[in-house]
C-alpha cells in the first residue's frame, strides 16, 4: 500500500540516517560485532545483530547481551563508535545516490528538514558534517537526546516540536519498521527506502533504491508547482 509524498499541508521532512541516507547498515552490522568480542569477550552472528539496526545503541545491547552494567555498555560503545570512525574514514560509509539532490531539491522549495537518527549525538554530528549535509537540516535529534528509543516515536515526535511542526505535517523517511511503525502510529506519513518489504497493516510508500526516490520527489514537486 502506499499514499502520495507529498500533499496539501506537509511543510517537513524528517530523515533517518543509517541505512536511508548513508550506506552504513554493513559497517554498524561488523563494527558492534567487534566490540562485543573485543570489549567483553562475546561472539556474535553477524545476522543476529542486522536484525536490530535501527534500534538505539543501549537496545542492540540489551537484546544481544541482556542485562549489562553502565561500564559495560560505556565500553562496548566506546569500541564500537571508534571502530566505526575508523570505516568511515576509510571511505565505505558513504550517500546513496540521490540523497544530496533530494535535500538539495526540499530545502529550495522550503521545507523544513530535521535529523532524527538513534546514533548518539557525538558520532552523529561528526558522520553529517563528514559526508557534507549539515546545511540541509533545520533541526537535529541524536538517540542520546530521548528515553526511549526506536520503535518508540519519541525521536521523532521531539525532532518535530523542534522544527514547529505536528505529526499531520511531518514525511518520515527511514528504511526499516523502526521508522515506519512509529511514524504511522503518530500521524505522519512514512516512507521507506532502500527496501522492497513494506511493513503489514499500515499504508507506507515503498522504494527499493533512495535514487528512486528522489526521482519520484522531483516529479512531486514540479507538478505541485505546475499546478500552483
Amino acid at each position: 500500500m502506499s499514499a502520495p509524498i507529498i500533499r496539501p499541508g506537509i511543510k517537513a521532512f524528517i530523515f533517518d540516517l543509517d541505512g536511508t541516507l548513508i550506506d552504513s547498515v554493513d559497517a554498524h552490522v561488523t563494527t558492534w560485532v567487534k566490540a562485543f568480542k573485543v570489549a567483553v569477550g562475546v561472539s556474535v552472528d553477524e545476522g543476529d545483530v542486522y536484525s536490530l539496526i535501527g534500534m538505539s545503541g543501549r537496545d542492540i545491547v540489551r537484546k544481544i547481551l541482556g542485562k549489562v552494567s553502565e561500564s559495560e555498555y560505556a565500553k562496548i560503545r566506546w569500541v564500537k563508535d571508534r571502530a566505526f570512525m575508523k570505516e568511515m574514514r576509510r571511505g565505505r560509509i558513504t550517500l546513496f545516490p540521490g540523497v544530496t539532490q533530494a535535500l538539495r531539491m526540499l530545502k529550495k522549495e522550503g521545507y523544513l528538514i530535521g535529523m532524527a537518527s538513534s546514533t548518539p549525538n557525538r558520532l552523529l554530528l561528526h558522520i553529517m558534517d563528514y559526508l557534507e549535509i549539515t546545511g540541509f537540516f533545520d533541526a537535529v535529534t541524536g538517540g542520546d537526546e530521548v528515553g526511549r528509543g526506536k520503535p518508540d516515536p519519541e525521536i521523532f515526535l521531539r525532532t518535530m516540536r523542534k522544527l514547529g511542526v505536528v505529526p499531520e505535517e511531518t514525511v518520515v523517511v527511514g528504511d526499516t519498521v523502526y521508522d515506519a511503525c512509529p511514524a504511522h502510529r503518530v500521524g505522519a506519513t512514512p516512507v521507506l527506502v532502500n527496501t522492497c518489504r513494506a511493513p503489514d497493516g499500515i499504508v507506507v510508500t515503498t522504494f527499493c533504491m533512495f535514487h528512486e526516490f528522489t526521482e519520484v520527489l522531483k516529479a512531486c514537486l514540479l507538478r505541485r508547482n505546475y499546478l500552483g
